[in-house]
């Protein structure tokens, strides 16, 4: 097997994700990610990350032909997972996929000391991947 370059987390994250407050909706929530094309958003508690929510996630807890009155709406505080995973912005990528397959995580939130710095999912792995063995790293 040829060597591959040594990449860190910051090399292939997605910075400076939008965020979803804690104390939003689900609308709220799948209305943001609909609208900017993505699947995750990091939750957030003032300027602390708390969580990130999937569309999946909504989905689990929304059913389509059911109209929500504002009175039943849920926050993503309900559905927020209580563990996060997260690594720091240097940590070799190796070692995060690595991580990410023995523990069945989907998501890792990029930190850079303590702060949201990016995101990284399981689809920024496949692309990674893929230019790999395309030759582009």
């Amino acid at each position: 097997m040829k060597p591959i370059p040594t990449l860190t987390l910051g090399d292939v994250m997605t910075p400076s994700p939008t965020t979803i407050a804690i104390d939003a909706t689900l609308t709220q929530a799948q209305s943001l990610m609909h609208r900017l094309g993505v699947n995750h958003l990091p939750v957030m508690a003032g300027t602390l990350v708390e969580s990130v929510i999937s569309a999946r996630d909504i989905e689990r807890f929304t059913l389509p032909a059911h109209p929500i009155s504002e009175e039943e709406e849920m926050l993503v505080s309900d559905i927020a997972p209580a563990r996060t995973f997260a690594a720091d912005i240097a940590d070799p990528l190796h070692r995060v996929v690595a991580l990410m397959a023995e523990r069945h995580v989907g998501t890792v939130i990029v930190l850079n000391q303590g702060e949201l710095a990016g995101i990284f999912t399981e689809i920024d792995a496949l692309r990674v991947l893929a230019g790999l063995l395309d030759g582009e790293h």
